[in-house]
């Protein structure tokens, strides 16, 4: 089934803004009138008691218990709030919309979060929100850590909820405008329980979960909780086939009635055996046509990942209105790969110019992380203001070790790989070893002048950015230290009415760039990229079950190194050289519904348009696979009467089209290099619409089956369109999971 949607001309921007916003204003008008009134109606069937006022407590972060699809609370900012008290965009998956979609890692989740547009490479995924990657990551609100390589296959089971903020939190360390995303883990409860899954479907997918907690002593002021599980599938691109481990383990305990403690450990393993999806195209850009399931690996190939990590939490309450609150957090990770592929686009004409390589690496990173806040609430003049003042630090150390020979000519048709040379074939030829340190202070006051308005001003203060930098023999390559650099934050939110609010925010960015030097040779660190993004937008709230916003944004990014042309590139302290000369604009608009329509039917749905353009390039796109038109939805309906116990689900992942443009040099024989012909290519994956469906039926209150299909239509496609020589992926096959759930 092909589906063509969405127009992805330039001049469409200004008439897509304003049907997008004419749309979220009837959207928001109409909900509300619904909302109006089913109050209406409870109020003249309730006789109206004395009113009292009370203070307004913390929203809970936690979702597993609500089994709906919006959230009470988020923790984005160091402290939980709702929705409509943050003056930017937040999307959160909850823990019941990871079950019903059998959202089983991070990569399934992004897949389904509004405005991310997933970038597949041979080893990793790259996530990117309005154009601009996604780079980093936060745990329970705690200091803003990297995402890192093997981020896409973290498993879902360990968490609650995870949530995306769009946009520059430069005040809290992410200062990336693409947004960071944070995971909220699952806490141990007092009740005990034991939860179990089984799964099974098509490409050998199986998986077995256990998930058990409870208290570990008579009072329940100590509480456990333990996950584990284990997962095995074949990959579509065949014989790729991926085998996962991960325990998860927690242990929350009362130290006193003000104290609270939380200690946690994870490890999680993956082998993926004999993979390779990247698929080239021919020189010219044009499509190859290859089948589905083709691999341009070997059936010898592996890579295995490891990730150890510990945590530890700490709530103390000082008195009724203020509290500490500190988190710790360490991840040792381990990454091996042995592989050989096929990189290189073949001649439309000829079939020749692509090569197998070999590719052999090991990497070796640990990463610590410190925060630190006081957080709390004063009165004046006759409103309650919200303070939080805050210390964090994250410090790691990355050792790389790496060989990457070619072997000889390919042919894609008739793939012969070369035999497994034994890892590592030999000595290393090239590596290095990075160390960065990061610290800073943070403050936010969120005041309330007058009634229903609320100002929040903050920012954060950079005490230590460095970077150092070793080859692989232990010689210093570069060192860079940045200090003293202020990112402010400022919005303003205003309570509209008792269900709506309109808010403004802008938020400055803020990334290092020591990595990259300028010439004259042996040159100098570049300034870190700086600019700002903007956003307006407006939130609605009916009761706790659902959520609406729209928002305006705009972005624009200053500094970013650009190529120096004067200099030409070599590895020499990873390229130089570079001068501070990007200039990007992202703009659009975002809409996203979540939650309980009826009390039967949950929805998620979000839209996204952006424009993005490079002012330094004509205003051509700089992310030309981020489509101008992203729509995601999802729909569950539990049935009643007498098909009571069933629930039927749907959703579907559209977008307009996307591009890809360069070129690509031939291999040059004299001079062992490729610095041959230049061909230039473009290419377009077209406009897509990919389905997906549940069928689920509730046995009892405690045991259910569900049935998950993937790429309902079987569309053919590419989820990612790479270069010419590699980088371009095949959305996966239709799928089928059968799910067993039990509880006891």
């Amino acid at each position: 089934m092909s589906t063509r949607l969405f127009s992805s001309g330039r001049h469409a921007a200004p008439g897509a803004v304003r049907a997008c916003a004419l749309a979220a204003a009837s959207l928001f008008v109409l909900l509300d009138a619904c909302w109006a009134q089913s109050a209406a109606a409870t109020a003249n069937t309730t006789a109206l008691g004395e009113v009292t006022v009370t203070e307004k407590s913390a929203p809970s972060v936690y979702s597993e218990a609500l089994n709906s699809y919006a959230p009470q609370g988020v923790e984005v900012g160091k402290a939980a709030q709702s929705l409509r008290e943050i003056p930017q965009s937040v999307t959160v998956v909850t823990r019941q919309r990871m079950d019903d979609q059998a959202l089983r890692t991070l990569d399934d989740v992004m897949n389904q979060t509004t405005g991310v547009t997933r970038e597949e490479t041979w080893l990793d995924t790259t996530y990117l929100s309005r154009g601009l990657e996604i780079k980093n990551i936060r745990y329970d609100g705690g200091a803003a850590n990297s995402t890192r390589s093997g981020s896409r296959s973290l498993d879902m089971a360990q968490f609650d909820n995870v949530s995306l903020l769009r946009g520059a939190d430069g005040m809290f360390g992410a200062g990336e405008a693409g947004g960071v995303i944070n995971f909220t883990y699952k806490r141990p409860q007092v009740q005990r329980q034991t939860q179990v899954l089984l799964s099974g479907g098509t490409l050998n997918n199986y998986r077995a979960e256990l998930d058990t907690t409870g208290a570990l002593n008579a009072t329940g002021s100590v509480r456990g909780r333990f996950v584990a599980v284990n997962h095995d599938r074949r990959e579509m691109a065949d014989p790729s086939r991926l085998k996962r481990q991960m325990l998860y383990g927690a242990l929350e305990m009362d130290l006193s009635a003000s104290t609270l403690l939380m200690l946690g450990a994870s490890y999680q393993k993956d082998r993926n055996t004999g993979f390779n999806a990247s698929l080239p195209r021919y020189a010219d850009g044009s499509d190859i046509g290859l089948p589905r399931d083709t691999n341009m690996g070997a059936p010898w190939n592996w890579i295995e990942r490891e990730n150890k990590t510990v945590f530890a939490k700490l709530e103390h309450q000082l008195s009724s209105d203020w509290q500490v609150k500190a988190q710790m957090r360490h991840t040792r990770f381990h990454e091996g790969v042995n592989g050989a592929e096929i990189e290189s686009a073949p001649d439309p004409i000829t079939l020749e110019g692509a090569d197998w390589w070999i590719h052999q690496s090991k990497t070796r990173s640990r990463e610590t992380s410190l925060d630190v806040n006081v957080q709390g609430g004063f009165d004046a003049f006759g409103q309650r203001h919200d303070v939080i003042v805050g210390w964090d630090m994250q410090r790691t150390s990355d050792t790389v070790r790496s060989l990457w020979p070619m072997i000889g000519p390919a042919d894609v048709f008739n793939r012969i790989p070369p035999v497994n040379p034994g890892y590592p074939l030999g000595a290393w030829d090239s590596g290095s070893q990075t160390s960065t340190q990061k610290s800073g202070l943070y403050g936010s006051l969120r005041l309330r002048p007058v009634k229903d308005w609320a100002v929040v001003l903050g920012g954060r203060y950079t005490l230590r950015d460095s970077n150092t930098q070793y080859d692989m023999s232990g010689v210093l390559n570069s060192r860079s230290r940045e200090n003293g650099v202020f990112v402010p934050y400022a919005g303003v939110v205003y309570d509209w009415s008792a269900t709506t609010s309109l808010y403004a925010s802008t938020a400055e960015i803020y990334q290092s760039q020591a990595g990259k030097f300028s010439a004259p040779l042996p040159g100098a660190p570049l300034d870190p990229v700086r600019g700002r993004t903007y956003e307006l937008g407006i939130k609605n709230q009916w009761g706790k079950d659902l959520i609406a916003s729209a928002a305006l944004f705009r972005t624009e990014k200053k500094g970013e190194a650009a190529y120096d042309p004067a200099y030409p590139q070599t590895n020499w302290r990873g390229g130089c050289c570079y001068f501070r000369d990007g200039y990007l604009l992202s703009q659009g608009i975002d809409l996203e519904l979540m939650g309980r329509i009826t009390p039967n039917l949950q929805l998620a749905v979000g839209y996204t348009y952006n424009d993005n353009e490079n002012k330094r390039q004509d205003d051509a796109q700089f992310s030309t696979i981020t489509p101008r038109h992203l729509f995601k939805a999802w729909a569950d309906y539990r049935m009643t009467g007498a098909m009571r116990g069933w629930s039927l689900g749907a959703g579907v992942v559209a977008q307009s089209s996307n591009f890809r443009s360069g070129g690509i040099s031939a291999y040059n024989p004299v001079t062992g290099r490729y610095d041959g012909a230049w061909t230039p290519y473009q290419f377009t994956s077209p406009g897509q619409a990919v389905w997906s469906a549940r069928l689920g039926y509730a046995i009892n209150p405690d045991w259910s089956v569900a049935m998950n299909v993937g790429n309902l239509f079987d569309k053919t496609y590419y989820s990612t369109v790479g270069y010419a020589g590699y980088g371009n992926f095949y959305g996966e096959k239709r799928t089928v999971t059968v799910t067993l759930k039990g509880r006891f």
